[in-house]
């Protein structure tokens, strides 16, 4: 049997490192922008936050693109845009125009993730859906992880106007090795052999049998499912938290923790690891759990609630603690459980019918993506009228535990076929 899916899962890897890695660059480089510019926190939160104004409609336009034009196509495009835009921060001169710069960057990466799960979907068998789609998305931890110290050095080295240009190089030349690579479909590939086609098909039937949903359903009628609208709450929670530490946690340790920017490159990097290993162990676990249940849906929806309550437990109570030993050891644990419930996706893959998955996908990233816009101003605001974060990160902590109860509540199992399928 081929393994052409792998040399397609790795393309995606890739570009979830080059994603991250990218979208952490503004923040890696705060301390370095702000000693130019001197920006208020309300006002630096804004502009950290402009890149979700316009990467929250356009992960909706990336999940109608990719149904339409196919992956293949779709990601090429997604990027283009992004890696051609990056650059324009190092142009920026005022507030206004680090926000022009960040609503055209946040306009490329939108379509990304949709993009990513339509591709899990096409390539890969339901059962293994979380593994694949985790450990495509530890790129996007792993590339902070990569990113943080390159960045740092750089800005050090040749300042952080370079720095951005320097970026847009890793893009461009994935995006010429990908088209060589991939296709739509494992159908589409003039290397993929009969057997694996059969392997990556196997269980695509028995996915479609236990979500219930009518083989006639629309999709406006599929947005107005109750277990899609738990999702889109859940992943709105899961965001704002992974938004408010990507954009205000390096800034976070400097001011409240006495962090010297220097040593960002190695100490910022320390709770990427733990959400890289969250990612892996999560979608490992939640596809154990499937093989042995039979079930689709329920062990994701067990994922989601449990790790979602760990990170309230760990998040919110974080910066109370006056060890920064400790405070660092719970937004490690905090970041562990917060990537290890991303089942998100891999659930809408399991609940709606594959013609519409980039859609749906796209809709719920939407939604976790308006909390990109909103935790970053939110924390700035926060920070800027008590002087501390604490308030910040109790208020991300309560919303974790609410998306916990509407998964808890919302997503029920409507119907159960267990896939007799071979496992690999």
């Amino acid at each position: 049997m081929t393994k052409i899916r792998y040399r397609v899962f790795a393309m995606n890897f890739l570009a979830c490192l080059i994603n991250y890695g990218d979208r952490v660059a503004l923040s890696v480089a705060a301390p370095f922008i702000l000693a130019e510019f001197d920006f208020s926190p309300a006002v630096w939160g804004v502009i950290l936050s402009a890149f979700f104004w316009t990467y929250s409609p356009f992960a909706l336009v990336g999940g109608l693109m990719v149904d339409r034009i196919g992956v293949r196509r779709a990601y090429t495009v997604c990027m283009l845009v992004w890696s051609l835009t990056i650059p324009l921060t190092a142009s920026a001169w005022n507030a206004v125009s680090f926000i022009i710069a960040r609503l055209l960057f946040g306009a490329g990466e939108g379509p990304q993730a949709p993009i990513s799960t339509k591709l899990t979907a096409n390539w890969f068998p339901r059962r293994q859906t979380s593994t694949m789609l985790n450990l495509a998305q530890a790129g996007t931890t792993i590339g902070p992880i990569i990113a943080t110290p390159l960045i740092i050095w750089a800005c050090t080295s040749i300042g952080w106007r370079p720095t951005f240009v320097l970026l847009a190089s890793f893009g461009v030349v994935w995006c010429a090795v990908w088209w060589f690579v991939a296709r739509d479909r494992p159908a589409d590939h003039p290397k993929v052999d009969d057997a694996e086609r059969a392997f990556i098909t196997a269980d695509h039937e028995s996915a479609a049998e236990q979500s219930a949903a009518p083989r006639t359903a629309g999709f406006w009628e599929l947005l107005r499912d109750r277990r899609i609208v738990a999702l889109a709450i859940a992943f709105f929670a899961y965001s704002w938290v992974l938004f408010m530490f990507m954009t205000w946690y390096p800034q976070y340790l400097v001011d409240a923790r006495g962090v010297d920017k220097g040593d960002l490159g190695g100490i910022g990097t320390i709770p990427w690891v733990a959400a890289t290993a969250g990612l892996v162990v999560g979608g490992l676990v939640a596809d154990r759990l499937i093989r042995r249940t039979g079930s689709f849906v329920t062990p994701r929806k067990w994922m989601i609630v449990g790790c979602l309550v760990a990170v309230a437990v760990c998040f919110g109570p974080s910066p109370l603690v006056s060890s920064p030993t400790l405070g660092m050891v719970l937004v490690c644990v905090a970041t562990f459980f917060l990537l290890a419930s991303y089942q998100y996706q891999a659930l809408v893959v399991a609940l709606v019918p594959s013609r519409y998955t980039g859609r749906l996908a796209g809709v719920i990233q939407m939604c976790s993506t308006l909390a990109g816009i909103l935790a970053p101003i939110v924390t700035g605001a926060v920070v800027q009228a008590t002087g501390s974060y604490t308030s910040a990160f109790v208020f991300a902590g309560v919303l974790t535990l609410g998306g916990a109860l509407a998964v808890l509540v919302l997503v029920r199992e409507r119907g159960r076929t267990p896939a007799e399928v071979p496992v690999g």
